[in-house]
């Protein structure tokens, strides 16, 4: 709640200060806000209404068993494995994230699997980086990133035993 009412200020302020050139900054802002309503607007809820299915298909007692709080170093492994090759951007992602928890997967596997994604995503590597970047900028940048995901699960595994 507290990010949508942040938001809304974000928001309201923006429109405010727009408001006093309504030619130049109210209009067009108002037209460029309705297009990306209409752009985003039906991918987020195809993405949200998949993910509620996702949350429902995915077999609770194996993501438990594989990622949930109690599998340890074995599902901060597994996250950090599938997260990297998890395909698409932050509107495919952070639903599936939402029906892994929902499932039963734990903080640090989930936080793994999110930075995995962030920081490895092999599907740009292929697309944009190795093509645009080449072979030693992409060798360099998968060794020196591929370390942080198991690191920021283990900082979160411990964070959660000294928590609980």
């Amino acid at each position: 709640m507290g990010s949508l009412i942040f938001m809304a200020l974000m928001a309201l302020t923006l429109m405010a200060l727009a408001w006093r050139h309504p030619k130049k900054l109210l209009t067009p802002g108002l037209n460029a806000s309705f297009e990306l309503i209409m752009q985003n607007a039906p991918r987020v809820a195809l993405a949200l209404l998949a993910a509620g299915f996702l949350g429902q298909i995915l077999p609770q007692d194996t993501i438990s068993h594989l990622l949930g709080g109690e599998s340890g170093m074995r599902g901060i492994l597994i996250a950090w494995a599938i997260g990297g090759f998890t395909p698409g951007g932050p509107i495919i992602t952070f639903p599936v994230i939402v029906a892994l928890s929902k499932a039963g997967a734990g903080t640090p596997a989930l936080v793994t699997y999110l930075t995995a994604w962030s920081v490895l995503g092999f599907q740009r590597v292929i697309m944009f980086e190795w093509p645009m970047m080449g072979r030693r900028f992409v060798i360099n940048r998968l060794i020196a990133a591929s370390c942080l995901p198991p690191i920021s699960g283990i900082i979160t595994l411990l964070l959660e035993k000294i928590w609980n």
